[in-house]
């Protein structure tokens, strides 16, 4: 297994529809396996399939570990990984939420985006059987960025705002991947 390099925004790649992933074989299991790689050595939350230059529709997402503190945060997803290929979200809540969001192919920029409280997801789990997942809170806000990548939207086109973050707020959202 191998940690994929991330892409930018300058690849095209980033900024087209993904295509819908029909083949559930080796180099799929290892693309995932390789996905979770690259996620874990980035300290990200979640990753596309279009981020490592794939132009699949697959993604992951991964809460910080499942402890008593984390659970408070994030709920029974704590420490859970997530793969989910073909995504579609399928309800979502009209409570929406502003948060602070980052990503792993935009480094050095946060912003602030609305969305979902929480959402319904049906797609596939990484053999090719259906799955339903209901997330709220921050694994609906993750499961949405990830998808809006699917789709070729990054984050910086919805934000209500966008920043560089200083060096302390920069330390302390280092300190909270750490914990992941």
């Amino acid at each position: 297994m191998t940690a994929l390099p991330i892409i930018q925004p300058d690849n095209p790649l980033l900024r087209r529809p993904a295509l819908r992933v029909n083949d559930f074989g080796h180099q799929l299991q290892t693309l995932i396996d390789d996905m979770f790689d690259t996620l874990v050595e980035a300290r990200g939350a979640g990753l596309a399939g279009p981020q490592v230059g794939q132009s699949l529709r697959i993604i992951l997402a991964r809460l910080p570990n499942d402890d008593e503190e984390n659970r408070e945060i994030y709920g029974d997803g704590a420490g859970r990984l997530y793969v989910i290929a073909n995504p579609k979200i399928i309800r979502r809540s009209d409570e929406m939420i502003s948060g602070v969001e980052g990503c792993l192919s935009l480094p050095g920029l946060l912003g602030d985006v609305e969305r979902h409280e929480s959402v319904e997801l049906a797609g596939q789990d990484r053999e090719g059987k259906p799955i339903r997942l209901r997330a709220s809170g921050w694994l609906a806000r993750v499961f949405q960025h990830e998808v809006d990548h699917l789709d070729g939207i990054l984050y910086i086109d919805i934000a209500t705002s966008i920043w560089r973050p200083d060096e302390e707020e920069a330390e302390s959202l280092a300190a909270a991947v750490k914990s992941q």
